[in-house]
């Protein structure tokens, strides 16, 4: 299956056995190794080399849980005006979606940044866990012309530059970034409508799969 992830389209799989098997072993571990979970469940499933920003996995996820197990999931909720606990049913791929808008380039005053692909997948996934704000740094390719800089290097440029500045550029970018868009609205029998983010979907991977064989 074809999936388009904002600024590239990958190609993912249903889960298979062992990736089910992979993922409850790395979670029998005493340390939980973050990024061994996400291969299982995320990165051995896309066909291509790629590095996914913490929403872009979330999305990913979302996607490869739909097309493993189905788009429909069940969730509980309680309306704090009749005192109701109702059930509703929604399909994955109606309740988390995604914005994005193309960003090459960020322009600020006197400072101009290019904007290009991950290089080295595996530092970035490790820095993103530690800091999501590495998610910009690591994509800068150029600064004012330079590209001959260390993460340290471009960590000091960005931190000498006036507030005003680095405000508007990150602005600039977490506007145009790749975002999971996941707030719905559930309206209780009693018509009272509220907006829900669905950041946690209980179910979302069946009970059984925890269950000691």
């Amino acid at each position: 299956m074809k999936l388009n992830i904002g600024d590239k389209e990958i190609t993912i799989r249903k889960w298979k056995g062992k990736d089910k098997k992979n993922f409850i072993n790395s979670l029998k571990k005493s340390n939980i190794d973050q990024n061994e979970v996400m291969r299982s469940l995320v990165y051995s499933c896309i066909e291509e080399d790629v590095a996914l920003s913490n929403d872009q996995f979330k999305y990913v996820l979302s996607r490869i849980r739909g097309i493993s197990l189905g788009e429909n999931i069940e969730i509980e909720f309680y309306c704090d005006k009749c005192g109701t606990v109702f059930k509703k049913t929604f399909e994955l791929k109606d309740i988390i979606r995604f914005s994005y808008k193309e960003l090459n380039e960020i322009k600020v005053n006197n400072v101009q940044i290019k904007l290009g692909d991950i290089k080295n997948k595996e530092f970035y996934l490790k820095k993103i866990q530690e800091d999501p704000n590495y998610d910009f740094v690591l994509r800068i390719e150029t600064f004012n012309g330079d590209d001959a800089f260390t993460l340290e290097d471009i960590e000091q440029k960005l931190d000498d530059l006036d507030i005003d500045v680095l405000t508007e550029i990150m602005k600039q970018y977490n506007e145009a970034k790749f975002k999971i868009d996941d707030v719905n609205t559930v309206t209780c029998k009693c018509g009272k409508a509220q907006a829900y983010q669905f950041d946690e979907l209980p179910g979302f991977l069946p009970e059984s799969w925890f269950i000691e064989e």
